[in-house]
């Protein structure tokens, strides 16, 4: 499971950052809270195969294969954009780990924050028999602050999924419906949050207006992912990346003290009848 919560820092309770590749015309706003997670958190997978024979590795070559992978000691998560994430190529990749978005200490080893959290993993049908699996990315708590607000309204989850072979990166972003209808590229209105910034904004930063995000399922469930007719020696890539999105309303500058979230994906697979 990923374990975020805030930690409110004296005389820091409300930041303003400004994107820094933006030109000062008309430049976006980008606003930040105080440092997320005290508490060491986990992200785990996990694995229910029932009578078929799927693997889990965080290397194509499955030299090391299990059916849980588990990232102990998560350090503090911060706010972040979508627009500064790295390119698909570098973060959808077994070659970069869950500290690339890491800020160190002084000495330049200490850990000391997280800008985004991301994994990548493998999936792989190591038996004989075709298999069908579900890939759900699941909210196991989400506790409120003392203020009444809850981190999954800033949460954005983007899930890569890819043929393990290859060398695409597609990708969806997921985001909790929006508590405003938003207007969509035909002026309809509709309840999926922005992934990052607004059109307006967008425009007057300079960037390519980066669109909407899917909705969440459910309060518990971020997304189910099916997939069939998955053959012997099939394999997928998979990359979740997880940050709070400094664009979003609901990052007022304000840290929701007391505020955390735990997510993880479960995998559950069947043979294909």
């Amino acid at each position: 499971m990923i374990e975020l919560g805030y930690v409110k820092k004296r005389k820091r309770k409300k930041l303003i950052g400004i994107l820094a590749a933006v030109s000062t015309a008309g430049m976006g706003t980008l606003v930040l809270v105080s440092f997320l997670g005290r508490f060491v958190g986990t992200f785990t997978v996990s694995l229910n195969t029932g009578n078929v024979k799927l693997s889990l590795s965080e290397k194509s070559s499955f030299n090391s294969s299990s059916s849980f992978l588990r990232i102990n000691g998560l350090v503090p998560y911060g706010q972040t954009t979508y627009t500064r994430l790295p390119d698909d190529a570098i973060i959808d990749s077994e070659d970069s780990t869950y500290l690339l978005g890491a800020h160190y200490e002084a000495d330049g080893e200490t850990l000391k924050s997280l800008d985004f959290f991301k994994y990548t993993f493998y999936v792989k049908n190591s038996g004989s028999v075709s298999a069908e699996y579900n890939l759900r990315i699941k909210i196991s708590e989400n506790k409120t602050s003392t203020d009444g607000r809850k981190l999954d309204s800033l949460l954005r989850v983007m899930l890569y999924e890819n043929d393990g072979y290859g060398n695409e990166h597609n990708h969806t972003v997921y985001a909790k419906a929006s508590e405003s209808p938003n207007e969509d590229e035909e002026g309809n209105p509709v309840f999926n949050e922005y992934i990052s910034m607004n059109k307006e904004q967008a425009q007057k930063a300079g960037v390519e207006f980066p669109g909407f995000a899917e909705m969440f399922e459910s309060s518990s469930v971020v997304a189910t992912i099916p997939v069939k007719y998955f053959d012997q020696n099939n394999m997928k890539r998979y990359t979740i990346v997880t940050w709070l999105e400094g664009y979003d309303p609901q990052a007022d500058g304000e840290a929701p003290e007391g505020a955390n979230l735990q997510l993880g994906v479960e995998i559950n697979a069947y043979e294909n009848k």
